[in-house]
């Protein structure tokens, strides 16, 4: 397991889409948080406005599912999905004697933990780095800095319950370009069910999905019981969706 994690590894830090991914997020979280900054562009009403940290408010673009699955989509397609083709990337591990379940943590692993890093970790870090070269660093006070890692670390177990989605996804499709207009077609229906109107049981299972959570966790207040809530529902998902694509990959024909 932990040599085909650091096998995994070193091809994340190969892999020129994340490369062009992380830069890109790293340009435009600094320059949405300047912007913001400095009162050229305003977004207003946002969790963070709540908690006395307007200057952060380019981050609530950040933790929206349409924007950040074309960041985590595009990573999967040509992380994942692309090792399914010609290249036999999938067939050569397999036959080298890797159990198929182990291959498949070690992928979705390092694919979580790279989908982290741009998404989640970048534009958090540049606008924290921004707001304190900026001369606002007096925000980042005790009591901020505790909602936001509650926040945060009740947010990345959500977004890890969707990168196990995606996952599962990329190898079920086995092709790039269909892993980023499937997930895509996916969240925008997922948007669809939260705005429109629904019957009760779609609206029972959607509020206890990762999806609700994507907003709810950024909320200043929660009480003890939402956030137990919360971290079920993400543990949850992630344990579920992780045994789906372990099983689907055990039985997936590998050409």
């Amino acid at each position: 397991m932990t040599n085909l994690i650091r096998a995994e590894m070193f091809k994340l830090q190969r892999n020129k889409t994340f490369w062009v991914l992380l830069l890109t997020i790293i340009v435009l979280s600094t320059l949405l948080h300047y912007l913001i900054i400095i009162d050229w562009w305003q977004i207003n009403e946002t969790s963070f406005d709540t908690a006395g940290l307007s200057e952060l408010n380019a981050l609530s673009i950040f933790t929206v599912p349409l924007f950040f699955n074309l960041i985590v989509s595009t990573l999967a397609g040509f992380f994942i999905s692309i090792e399914f083709s010609q290249s036999g990337v999938i067939k050569n591990q397999v036959i080298s004697g890797n159990k198929r379940s182990t291959i498949f943590m070690a992928k979705s692993f390092i694919f979580s933990l790279g989908a982290i890093v741009v998404t989640i970790l970048i534009p958090l870090v540049t606008a924290i780095i921004l707001v304190i070269l900026t001369g606002h660093g007096d925000i980042i006070d005790s009591s901020n800095l505790m909602y936001l890692g509650r926040a945060y670390g009740l947010f990345t177990l959500q977004f890890l319950g969707y990168t196990a989605i995606i996952m599962l996804l990329s190898i079920i499709t086995d092709d790039s370009g269909k892993t980023i207009i499937i997930s895509i077609l996916f969240t925008i229906v997922m948007y669809a069910v939260e705005k429109l109107s629904k019957p009760p049981l779609i609206e029972m299972v959607y509020e206890n999905s990762i999806f609700q959570q994507f907003s709810e966790v950024f909320k200043y207040t929660m009480t003890k019981g939402e956030i137990i809530k919360s971290m079920l529902i993400g543990v949850v998902t992630i344990i579920i969706v992780t045994l789906c694509g372990v099983f689907y990959f055990n039985r997936k024909e590998i050409k």
